[in-house]
């Protein structure tokens, strides 16, 4: 830990180093910079209680910043299974991703924050069954729960223990939905009409629905809102497409399309392009992040541990007294910072690891023996090199490297290579957060209804 990624830049002997460094790379600077961003745009509602965003405009900041993250999750995790193709090992792959970090920060919450804060006698507390729920429900993901009996009920924002949980079931399904489309053969060239054809089924549903008179026209699915959750795998499908397809990757194209998007009228057609013109940005943006950039790993790898504790962590230092926004932001990106990068160094990086051991007996032969990592182990579930080959090629646009995007299954950025498991579009976090809508969990209904629709 702590040296700089391997072939960084793409630097080759007698040769000038390349402008840019890997994808994955860029990718996780940008999850770092959006978590950052997040905790800036929940520090005003935090002391205030009120909505950063006017609730009634059709085109909100806070969505466009979420849909760049769900692009960049069905980017990568596209790659992940053309890195090896197995369902078994992509499924166990996205729960050992997923789940870690969101479990230990609620057990941290019910279990050592929640007595400290509660105003409840700690006998209570223990013995009120939401306290345990809001672990065992979380531990469901689609099941979440946002309220703890007595803590942080006197905030500003109240009843919300840990509103950036939200999007996590909405990622899950993404995944699951991305999974039967690729069990069915969408990243193969001859079917990957599938994905486009997913990603015009969710256009056309999406758009239905905001155009919908009334509020949460689409209800939930459990303690999942629909519409955001329609509107969110809008932007995977997009980065999905964009992963399958190749479609040229112009910073020029991405940046006219973020600045048309800053000039056009608050509108339904404005809140649509936001979707394609984010969605395509990151992904853009990602493959052209500066070499010169380049940092170790560890500096940029815990943007998921920040999602997930940065708002706790804002709540405890409202409770404490602080009431200004921007002191609340400086105080707490710092610590939610350095929370996240612990949070990848002892909770994220070992159990990403554990995936090794699902790696099929041969290859770990093969590995054992000194064969080169990335080379075809022609174990179940590994496609074929020429066939890797192909999806790469189809992937990257006329004159694009394509190392940086389809290199050989690698460990997460600057860990040691163990076994030819991890793909580089294994390297992401989880989509960044908005503080959720209420789903009946012990918070009055008064509560339920303001903490629907805001960060």
């Amino acid at each position: 830990m702590g040296e700089r990624a391997p072939h960084v830049g793409h630097t080759r002997p007698g040769t000038r180093p390349a402008r840019f460094a890997e994808p994955s790379h860029g990718f996780a600077w940008l999850r770092m910079i959006g978590a950052l961003v997040v905790i800036y745009g929940h520090s005003y509602p935090l002391v205030s209680g009120n909505e950063m965003f006017p609730p009634e405009w059709p085109v909100q900041p806070d969505h466009g910043l979420l849909m760049g993250f769900f692009a960049m999750s069905g980017f990568q995790i596209t790659g992940s299974w053309i890195g090896d193709p197995h369902p078994l090992r992509f499924a166990v792959k996205r729960v050992l991703r997923l789940w870690p970090p969101m479990l230990s920060v609620s057990l941290f919450v019910a279990l050592v924050l929640g007595p400290l804060v509660t105003t409840l006698p700690l006998e209570d507390y223990f013995a009120a069954r939401p306290t345990w729920g809001y672990v065992v429900n979380n531990a469901g993901m689609l099941t979440l729960r946002h309220y703890v009996p007595g803590v942080f009920e006197d905030n500003p924002w109240d009843g919300s223990v840990n509103g950036s949980l939200w999007t996590l079931p909405m990622e899950l399904i993404a995944y699951a939905g991305l999974w039967v489309l690729l069990l069915l053969g969408a990243a193969r060239r001859r079917e990957r009409w599938l994905a486009l054809l997913a990603l015009v089924v969710l256009v056309v549903v999406d758009r239905r629905l905001a155009h919908a008179p009334g509020a949460d026209t689409g209800g939930s699915l459990l303690s999942v809102p629909v519409e955001p959750l329609l509107s969110f795998s809008v932007a995977f499908a997009i980065g999905v497409v964009l992963r399958l397809y190749p479609v040229p990757r112009s910073p020029l194209a991405a940046t006219s399309g973020l600045l048309a998007l800053a000039a056009m009228p608050m509108s339904e057609v404005t809140s649509f392009w936001m979707c394609i013109a984010v969605s395509y940005a990151v992904i853009v943006f990602g493959h052209h992040w500066p070499a010169r950039a380049s940092v170790p790993g560890t500096w940029v790898n815990g943007s998921y541990g920040v999602y997930v504790w940065a708002f706790p962590i804002q709540q405890t230092l409202v409770l404490a007294g602080v009431g200004n926004q921007w002191l609340l932001l400086g105080l707490a990106a710092p610590i939610a910072y350095v929370v996240g990068t612990l949070s990848w160094k002892f909770v994220e990086e070992p159990t990403m690891r554990l995936r090794h051991y699902l790696v099929p007996h041969r290859a770990r032969s093969s590995h054992r023996a000194g064969e080169p990592l990335g080379e075809p182990s022609g174990a179940p579930g590994h496609a074929p090199e020429q066939e890797r080959g192909e999806e790469a090629r189809e992937t990257v646009f006329p004159g694009a490297d394509s190392s940086g995007v389809d290199g050989p299954p690698t460990e997460p950025i600057h860990t040691s290579t163990v076994l030819p498991v991890e793909s580089a579009e294994e390297r992401t976090s989880p989509v960044l957060p908005r503080v959720p809508a209420g789903e009946g969990d012990g918070v009055d209904e008064d509560a339920g209804h303001r903490e629907r629709g805001r960060w």
